[in-house]
């Protein structure tokens, strides 16, 4: 038994047992040997994340083999494995340009792109991990000076969709050949200088005015076919309403006509004398003298004669 003190007191402490003493030695060493196989396995094998392709490196030298995700085998010691993300991964700059009647303007640029999984060891070996400031920024800022260049300021707001298309193609161009595709593009918040921006918003108040005037206008000629419209049917109206009045006049005047065509036709002495005692009233005619008197003459008598041929 062994002792020790501390603090003005001993301590005994127990020997060790025998058969305790003696599994020692192999404890440890199993010990030493769990601990050089941890190593050891940590150097084979590689865990590749999810998103992501594995670069492998032989002391320093890119090969030519890329890792998947999961599990992968490397030779240890030798070999080191770098992570390349092959997600979609998003690039924002704010770019100043000219555009094709030499306006300033600037915009934020959006892109989001993505490596190409099977050339991430190309990628790795000319950009390393550097890729963004050394190829994508200044392609992005290169390709936008070559869109606007195509178009004039107001171009940009009227032909959006034309602008962000030509700068989509030229951007995929430009990075298609470091092996990087371009996803999606984004073009937002056109600044023009303060100077244009008035002389834009003169123009647009001054088309908003004309074209306000034009519909006035239009109104007006609208109005005014309008009248000419119910002015016509109007005329119209009168003229139908004439042609028909006289139409129904030239009737009757035929019909009258024709009724005393027939009527002459047909007269007779005793129809005509039928006629005028039809009319007669039944007063006899007087006659006045010259000095007031009157006299009544005898129908009868004058009947008479004329059937007796007395003058």
């Amino acid at each position: 038994m062994s002792s020790y003190e501390y603090g003005g007191r001993r301590y005994d402490i127990p020997d060790m047992p025998d058969n305790m003493r003696r599994m020692t030695g192999p404890l440890f060493a199993l010990i030493i040997v769990a601990l050089v196989g941890v190593v050891v396995l940590s150097q084979v094998t590689v865990q590749v994340p999810s998103g992501h392709r594995g670069v492998l490196l032989t002391f320093g030298r890119v090969e030519d083999a890329i890792l998947p995700e999961g599990l992968s085998f490397k030779m240890p010691f030798t070999q080191s494995v770098v992570f390349m993300n092959v997600q979609i991964q998003k690039a924002e700059s704010v770019e100043a340009t000219v555009t094709k009647d030499l306006q300033e303007v600037s915009t934020t640029v959006v892109v989001n792109f993505r490596l190409d999984p099977a050339s991430v060891n190309e990628i790795y070996k000319n950009l390393r991990e550097d890729y963004v400031s050394r190829v994508i920024e200044p392609n992005i800022e290169e390709s936008l000076k070559a869109t606007t260049a195509f178009f004039r300021a107001e171009e940009l707001i009227t032909k959006r969709a034309e602008v962000k298309a030509t700068f989509d193609d030229t951007l995929d161009d430009r990075l298609s050949i470091f092996n990087i595709d371009v996803v999606t593009v984004s073009l937002t918040d056109f600044q023009f200088s303060k100077t244009f921006s008035d002389a834009i918003e003169a123009k647009v108040v001054a088309e908003q005015d004309a074209l306000q005037a034009k519909n006035k206008l239009e109104q007006i000629r609208y109005e005014a076919q309008q009248l000419i419209i119910q002015a016509e049917a109007q005329k119209n109206a009168t003229i139908a309403r004439a042609q028909g009045d006289a139409q129904a006049n030239l009737i009757e005047a035929n019909a009258t006509a024709e009724a005393i065509r027939r009527i002459t036709e047909q007269m007779t002495d005793e129809y005509a004398l039928f006629l005028w005692l039809n009319q007669w009233d039944g007063k006899l005619p007087v006659v006045y003298t010259s000095d007031g008197q009157s006299l009544i003459i005898d129908i009868s008598q004058l009947t008479k004669r004329d059937d007796q041929g007395i003058p």
